[in-house]
């Protein structure tokens, strides 16, 4: 449950030995290189771009291309170096200028002298602008459901035996991976690196660090989470959520059934309402960031920025039909704050319904910010409630300076 609930991409920068690289980056569903924003998502898909370089004007809906060169290709089949099926997670090369994209994937083939179909775990990468695939790990036991690429290194997160997970590390260029982190019987994810040093969650809400030149010594235990969500590693600190004081648990709505005693059924949403902190990652003592925001895997650390969904709760009404009421409602009522993490403690509130005059929508998720667009998951709560349709998520692109969302054509089944 803990890895199910973390998969975020996070990458930071400090002061580092001579040669040291500066970062690492993680694994996530949507991730910046260059002018594109690539995209891929659990199970069986494709590696998909829009370039935000050439985003074309006056259309409702980007429709994003295949990170594929072969003319004619149907992106359907093993034939297609950007289809991989069974891909299980994936992240882009860290280095200056490089476009690789790598990633693990569950490869299954039919084994004629077994008669039966065998899985295999793998890591590959590809090279978009070519179509050059190079696989540098065959034949893994486990599934491997995180990457985290630092210098010429992959980390990544394997299950083991016991069905929770141990942190490996091989070489770029392939060879024999060797153990990094053992899980010992409580599951852990990794949340980042930054100056030769891995920084790793446990199920229990501690966050460890353990340097790559360590040897045997004991990874180090720096504080301990109350939520599993939204924890990043980002120049030098960690940053955290707490939970805002005084927030009630849950936000009761009106009652729109009865029981079989004819009382009416008052449903309740959970207050995701916390303050972020920040700590040096050698320790110390924590200080305020940010207050009244969301805790998420929707939120992003970038170019000194963190970028949260607001909380701010809005109720719309509900609907119902035979499968009984479906209520409607906001938890961020379309509103992002970025806090400035230079240490000034301000933030500003980027995103608004006052700012850029829409109406009724949920900031679930903030992928990629740069000069001109956010990149973003929403719901559109109020014109689904006025329609009475069901509620589903979307990618969407927001131009800065005007305000106008497009919908961005990714497949958002596998959204996280």
């Amino acid at each position: 449950m803990l890895l199910a609930a973390v998969l975020a991409c996070l990458c930071g920068a400090v002061s580092c030995a001579p040669g040291e690289p500066k970062w690492g980056v993680l694994s996530a569903e949507n991730a910046l290189v260059g002018s594109r924003l690539y995209h891929a998502a659990r199970v069986s898909d494709t590696f998909q771009y829009i370039d935000l370089g050439d985003v074309p004007g006056g259309q409702q809906t980007i429709e994003p291309k295949v990170a594929c060169t072969v003319k004619g290709c149907a992106h359907s089949d093993d034939s297609c170096p950007a289809y991989i099926r069974g891909l299980t997670c994936w992240a882009r090369d860290p280095k200056p200028g490089s476009h690789k994209l790598w990633y693990a994937q569950m490869r299954t083939y039919f084994d004629a002298e077994l008669k039966k179909g065998v899985r295999h775990n793998v890591i590959a990468c590809l090279k978009p602008q070519s179509g050059e695939t190079a696989t540098v790990l065959w034949d893994w036991k486990y599934a491997i459901d995180q990457l985290l690429l630092y210098g010429e290194e992959i980390y990544f997160l394997s299950k083991n035996e016991e069905g929770t997970h141990d942190i490996w590390v091989m070489p770029q260029s392939g060879g024999e991976p060797k153990l990094f982190v053992q899980a010992h019987g409580a599951d852990i994810i990794m949340l980042g690196m930054e100056d030769g040093v891995l920084y790793y969650m446990s199920e229990d809400g501690g966050v460890f660090r353990a340097p790559r030149n360590s040897g045997a010594a004991q990874p180090e235990r720096i504080l301990t989470c109350e939520m599993p969500t939204g924890i990043f590693v980002y120049g030098g600190y960690i940053y955290y959520p707490v939970r805002y004081k005084g927030a009630p648990e849950y936000e009761l709505l009106p009652a729109a059934e009865t029981d079989e005693n004819g009382e009416p059924i008052k449903p309740a949403v959970a207050v995701n309402c916390y303050d972020y902190y920040r700590i040096k990652v050698t320790g110390g003592e924590p200080k305020p960031v940010i207050t009244g925001v969301q805790a998420t895997i929707g939120s992003l650390i970038s170019e000194g920025r963190l970028y949260c969904p607001a909380w701010d709760f809005e109720y719309y009404g509900s609907v119902m039909s035979e499968g009984g009421a479906t209520y409607y409602f906001s938890r961020s009522s379309g509103k992002v704050w970025a806090a400035d993490l230079s240490g000034g403690q301000s933030a500003e509130l980027i995103m608004s319904p006052s700012k850029y005059g829409y109406a009724g929508i949920d900031i679930a998720a903030i992928y990629a910010v740069t000069d001109k667009y956010c990149f973003l998951k929403l719901y559109d709560t109020l014109a689904a409630y006025q329609t009475g349709e069901e509620i589903k998520p979307r990618y969407a692109l927001l131009e800065k300076e005007s305000g106008k969302i497009s919908t961005v054509g990714f497949d958002s089944r596998y959204a996280s």
